[in-house]
C-alpha cells in the first residue's frame, strides 16, 4: 500500500534569499560609516592662515627676506560657523603692518561673523649701535659704535644706518653698550656750540662765527647767532661744527 505526503518541501534558499535581501535594503538606508562629514565649525588653522597670507602680501614678505611674520594661535575653544565663501582679511583703519598688529579676519556665507587674530611683524636691517659705554657729550669716533643687524619694527625711535652719520657727532645722553643710536641721541652741531659757517656762491665765500641756536645732525638745518652783528640766520650742516649758507648772486 502506497502513501503520498501532500505536505510540501522546504525550500532551503528560502531562509538565505531573505537575508540577501535584507542586508541590500539596510545598505540602501543607512550610509556608509566611512562617508566624509563635511565640519560643522571653521577650522581655525585656515583662519591663521588667511592672516599670514594677508600679511605677506601688504608687506611683500616672500621676496623681502628680512621680514618675518608670527601669527599667533587662536584658542581651541573657539566655534564658527563653517565659512562656504573666502575668508577676507584686513588691517583696521591707520594701522601699520610692523610690529605687533591686529588682524580682522571675516566670513560672509553661510552666516557672517569676524574675528580678530594677533600678529608681529618683524623687520630686520643693520643699523650703527654703541659699541661701549658713551656717557653725555662723549665725542663718537669709529672704535666707538660698530653695525648690527636688528629687529626694527619694535623701536620707537628712527635709527641711524649709516656709520658716517654718526661719527665726529656728541652724544647728547648716556648711552649704554648695545644702544640702537637714533637721530635724536647725538648732534653733529650741538646747541651752544662755536660754529664756522661759511657763506658761497660761483663768485666768493664768507666766512663767519656764531653760536649754535639748536642740536642738529649731519646734512638738517638749524639756527644760527652771528657773533659779531648777533642777529640769527638759518644754516645747513656740512660737519662737525661747520655750517653753510648759500648765497644767491645778484646782478
Amino acid at each position: 500500500m502506497i502513501f503520498f505526503s501532500t505536505k510540501a518541501k522546504r525550500n532551503p534558499f528560502k531562509k538565505a534569499n531573505i537575508v540577501v535581501v535584507a542586508s541590500i535594503c539596510v545598505f540602501l538606508v543607512v550610509p556608509p560609516l566611512y562617508a566624509e562629514q563635511r565640519p560643522l565649525y571653521e577650522n581655525t588653522e585656515n583662519i591663521r592662515l588667511a592672516a599670514t597670507n594677508f600679511l605677506q602680501e601688504i608687506t611683500n614678505a616672500a621676496d623681502n627676506p628680512s621680514i618675518e611674520i608670527k601669527v599667533n594661535e587662536l584658542d581651541s575653544r573657539l566655534r564658527l560657523r563653517r565659512c562656504e565663501s573666502q575668508l577676507n582679511a584686513d588691517l583696521p583703519p591707520s594701522s601699520k603692518a610692523q610690529g605687533r598688529v591686529t588682524v580682522s579676519i571675516n566670513c560672509t556665507h553661510p552666516v557672517s561673523w569676524r574675528v580678530f587674530v594677533s600678529a608681529t611683524v618683524y623687520e630686520y636691517a643693520e643699523v650703527v649701535i654703541a659699541k661701549n659705554v658713551l656717557t653725555k657729550k662723549t665725542l663718537i669716533s669709529e672704535q666707538d659704535i660698530e653695525i648690527k643687524k636688528v629687529n626694527i619694527s619694535t623701536l620707537r625711535k628712527q635709527p641711524i644706518f649709516n656709520k658716517t652719520l654718526v661719527i665726529n657727532t656728541r652724544t647728547k645722553r648716556y648711552l649704554r653698550a648695545g644702544t640702537v643710536i637714533s637721530a635724536d641721541s647725538i648732534c653733529m652741531v650741538c646747541r651752544g656750540d662755536v660754529v664756522e659757517v661759511v657763506a658761497k656762491n660761483s663768485f666768493f665765500n664768507i666766512n663767519l662765527k656764531g653760536v649754535a641756536l639748536a642740536d642738529a645732525t649731519m646734512g638738517s638745518n638749524t639756527k644760527i647767532r652771528n657773533s659779531q652783528s648777533n642777529r640769527s640766520f638759518t644754516a645747513r650742516v656740512i660737519g662737525r661744527n661747520q655750517l653753510e649758507v648759500p648765497l644767491i648772486a645778484t646782478q
